[in-house]
């Protein structure tokens, strides 16, 4: 009877570490899933960051461009 006792209680513990253990693992999975998905966004803004500066500079050299034609109908 007490090792009946000793084998249930050691049962029972291994079942709520497996237990533990698959829930750390779903955890695990959707951490993963989630750093996926933020690295796949921190690219895409990265490149819409890349897009807008380029667009920035163009528009600072179509400014300059402008100002510079300006300056030579105003005779500067």
């Amino acid at each position: 009877m007490f090792d009946e006792k000793i084998i249930n209680t050691m049962s029972d513990k291994v079942n709520e570490l497996i237990e533990k253990y698959n829930e750390v693992c779903e955890a695990n999975e959707n951490l993963r899933n989630e750093l996926v998905s933020v690295k796949a966004q921190n690219e895409a803004k990265s490149n819409q960051i890349m897009r807008l500066e380029e667009e920035l500079k163009s528009r600072n050299i179509e400014s300059e461009d402008i100002y510079k034609k300006i300056e030579a109908v105003l005779g500067k």
